[in-house]
C-alpha cells in the first residue's frame, strides 16, 4: 500500500499591519465620530435657536383626520402574540422616524409603529430589502428570517395630527425657518479631510431626498447620532403629531410611522382587524391603553 500523502498547506499573506498603524486608524476613527458629533450638535444648536418657528411651521403643516383601513404589518413568528408592541422600535438604531438605543445619555429613545398599506410593502419594509416574488424566499433566509415563520397582521385606524409626505409643499414654511442655517467653516474645513459633503435642506425636495434617503441607518449606526428622519420624527412627536405618512422606498406604495404616545382624547386608535389567536393579546391602542400598558408595550 502506498502511504497517504500530506495535504501540502499554502498560506496566502491577506493583510499586514503595524501597531503604529492600528493606532493611527484608531485616532482617525475618533476624529471622525467627532466630526460627525460636533456637526450633529451645531445644527441642533440652531434648530434650538429657533424652536417657536420650528413648531409653528411644523403644526401649520398637519393635517388630520386620517382614517386606514386592512393595512399590514409583518411579524417574526415569535413576536406574534404582540402585534402591537413597539419594543423593537427602541431597539438600536430605532426605525426611520424614531430614535432607538443609539445613545441613551445624549438621545432618549422614543418608540414608533409602523405598518404599510399592503403586504407586499410590508415585507419588503420589515425585511430592508426590494423583493421580486420569485425571491421571496431568498430575501427571508438572508434576513435571517424562517421562509415560513413571519405573520402578516392587519390593522386599521385613525388618526388626527399627520404630517403628510406625500404632500411635501406644505413643509414649505418649515424650509423658510431652517434654510439660512450655516455651517462654521471649521467644519467645512474638517468635512474637506474627511472627504465629506455637507449639505443642508434649503428647499422642500432638499428636505425629502434627506428624510427619504434608502441608506438613513449609516448616521446612528456608524457616526452614533440620529438620521434626519428620525430627527424629523423628533420634531414632529414634540409638537403632539400621532404618524407621519410616507412612501416606501421599495414600491412607493404609503406607509405610516405611528406615535400611540401621542394619542389623547381625540380619540386616535389603531386596531387589529381579527381574532387574536388568544384573549391575552392586545387588539387595539388608544390613549387608555396605551396608558395602561405602556411600560409592558416598550419591553421596559
Amino acid at each position: 500500500m502506498v502511504p497517504n500523502k500530506p495535504h501540502e498547506t499554502k498560506k496566502y499573506l491577506l493583510d499586514q499591519t503595524s501597531p503604529d498603524e492600528i493606532q493611527k486608524l484608531k485616532q482617525y476613527g475618533e476624529r471622525y465620530l467627532k466630526f460627525h458629533w460636533d456637526y450633529y450638535c451645531e445644527l441642533a444648536y440652531q434648530r434650538s435657536s429657533v424652536e417657536v418657528e420650528i413648531r409653528h411651521a411644523l403644526l401649520d403643516a398637519v393635517v388630520g383626520p386620517f382614517k386606514f383601513k386592512k393595512w399590514q404589518r409583518v411579524l417574526r413568528w415569535k413576536y406574534s402574540n404582540e402585534p402591537l408592541c413597539v419594543a423593537g422600535s427602541l431597539t438600536d438604531p430605532g426605525g426611520r422616524f424614531n430614535i432607538g438605543d443609539i445613545s441613551k445619555d445624549h438621545f432618549k429613545p422614543f418608540p414608533a409603529l409602523y405598518v404599510a398599506k399592503d403586504k407586499e410593502t410590508a415585507l419588503q419594509e420589515a425585511l430592508c430589502q426590494s423583493i421580486s416574488k420569485e425571491n421571496e424566499k431568498r430575501a427571508l433566509e438572508s434576513a435571517l428570517a424562517n421562509p415560513t415563520s413571519t405573520t402578516n397582521c392587519s390593522m386599521s385606524g385613525k388618526l388626527y395630527r399627520l404630517l403628510d409626505l406625500n404632500k411635501p409643499k406644505k413643509l414649505q414654511e418649515f424650509i423658510d425657518v431652517i434654510k439660512d442655517f450655516r455651517i462654521p467653516e471649521d467644519l467645512r474645513r474638517r468635512a474637506r479631510i474627511f472627504k465629506e459633503t455637507l449639505e443642508l435642506a434649503t428647499t422642500v425636495q432638499n428636505l425629502m431626498e434627506g428624510v427619504l434617503i434608502n441608506n438613513w441607518r449609516v448616521w446612528p449606526m456608524q457616526f452614533d447620532v440620529p438620521a434626519p428622519s428620525q430627527i424629523l420624527g423628533q420634531l414632529v412627536v414634540g409638537i403632539g403629531v400621532e404618524g407621519i405618512l410616507y412612501p416606501s422606498k421599495f414600491t412607493t406604495k404609503d406607509c405610516l410611522a405611528i406615535f400611540p404616545q401621542n394619542f389623547d382624547e381625540s380619540g386616535a386608535y389603531i386596531k387589529l382587524d381579527d381574532s387574536p389567536p388568544s384573549k391575552e393579546v392586545l387588539t387595539e391602542i388608544n390613549c387608555d391603553v396605551w396608558r395602561k400598558n405602556k411600560t409592558e408595550m416598550m419591553g421596559e
